[in-house]
Formats: C-alpha cells, structure tokens, sequence
C-alpha cells in the first residue's frame, strides 16, 4: 500500500507541483486581499511605463528563486509583459530579459546547493523535494533540467540539487541557458498568441480562476493515469506471451 502511493506521488508530482502553486496563488490573493487580475493588469501597466523593463528583470530573478518563486507572483508579471508587448520585436525582447533574469536566478540556485546554504531554506518544506530532483538529476543528467524548466520552482530544485552534487558548471550553464530559452519563448508565443484569457492560468483573486486551474490539474493527472494504465496493459500482454 506504501509503495503504491508512493508510486502515483511520483507519477503525479509534476501536475501536483502545479497544484500546489494554483491553491499557493490562490491564498496569496486572498491574505493580501489582491485585486482581481484585469485591476492589477492597469496597475502592472502603470509600473512598466514608470520603471521599463527593470520590473520584469527582478520579477523573474524572484519567480526563480528557490521557496522565493512560490510565494512571488512573478509568472503573472512574466505574462503581463508578454501581453503588453507591441510588437514582435517587443516579444522578443521581453522573453530574452525574461530568460535573462531567470537564469541569473538559476545560477544563485545553483550556489545555494554547492555551498550548502539551501538548508536554511528547507525549514519551508523543500527538502524532500530537493532529495527527489537530486535523484532525478543523477538518472537523466542534464536531460532533468529540459523537463523541468518549464516549471520555475521545478527549475529552482533542479538548480538546487546540480549544485549540491558537484555538476560541472560549465554543464549547468549551457543546460540551463539552453533549457530557458527553449520553454521561455514556446511559453511565450503560447501566452502571445493566447492573449489576455492566459492570465486566468498565473493569477486568481477568484473562483473562476481557480475552477480553470483545477480542471487543468485533474485533466493532466488523468492523461497520466491513462497512460499508465495503458503502458501496464502491455507489459501484462507482453508476459502473457
């Protein structure tokens, strides 16, 4: 019984970790008493014609932080930008400062694993979490970083956990580099061409939100379920013969 439910933990961790961030959004809205999505839009708007980009460097160099990404609402400023962008050129520039700041977050990360100083952070529930990328990472090796980044606090265990086990980091830069601009701009021509609808997926302050984020949840971990399933079918198949 054990085993079995610390298999399909396992199974679901990812779309489990996304849960954890859309009920983590959710309260964060609701404790600071945030305005709706379409309020802080205009707001967000006002602060990028007062400080430019600036806001979306630091945005995304707290969004990656480790334990700092899961209280941030960093993604929803990500998206912002994306969707204020004018142009193309614009998108362009925005994923590449984006990407940028992300990367300088991946680093720290990293630093924090190689030196240790992650274990005055694992009083915030992330060690079990640091254990499972570091075994992640030691099976699939740089490969664990491209299925991950999608994901910023998946990142940030990743990045944690390459540096406590000693990765080259001339390895973890160049994964890192090229992991972060692969799911930044396909996240980002998602959110372009999606438009203002991809807030409801980065913010809350509502149960509408909250009811989308959810069924994206439940439908994920029902294609793995389904998967899994399937893929048992076989290897029952395959014994039988």
């Amino acid at each position: 019984m054990r085993d079995s439910i610390k298999y399909y933990l396992k199974l679901f961790s990812m779309p489990l970790s996304l849960l954890g961030l859309f009920i983590s959004l959710f309260l964060i809205w609701k404790i600071f008493d945030l305005p709706p999505s379409n309020i802080l839009l205009s707001k967000l708007k006002v602060w990028f014609d007062l400080y430019g980009y600036l806001v979306l460097f630091i945005s995304a160099i707290l969004e990656g932080m480790l334990v700092v990404g899961g209280y941030f609402p960093g993604t929803f400023v990500i998206v912002v930008s994306v969707l204020l962008a004018k142009s193309i050129t614009e998108f362009i520039l925005v994923v590449c400062i984006g990407t940028i700041g992300l990367l300088v977050a991946h680093n720290l990360n990293y630093v924090l694993g190689k030196y240790g100083w992650y274990r005055l952070l694992v009083k915030f529930g992330v060690k079990n979490q640091i254990e499972e990328s570091k075994e992640k990472l030691l099976k699939k090796g740089p490969i664990a970083m491209f299925s991950s980044y999608w994901f910023p606090s998946l990142g940030a265990l990743v990045d944690t956990a390459a540096g406590i086990i000693r990765m080259p980091f001339r390895v973890f830069f160049i994964s890192s580099l090229l992991a972060g601009i692969f799911w930044n701009f396909l996240v980002g021509i998602i959110v372009y061409n999606v438009g203002t609808p991809a807030l409801a997926v980065v913010s809350s302050g509502g149960y509408t939100e909250l009811f989308i984020q959810l069924s994206i949840v439940f439908v994920w971990i029902l294609i793995l379920l389904s998967v899994d399933i399937w893929e048992k079918r076989k290897l029952k198949l395959r014994s039988e013969f």
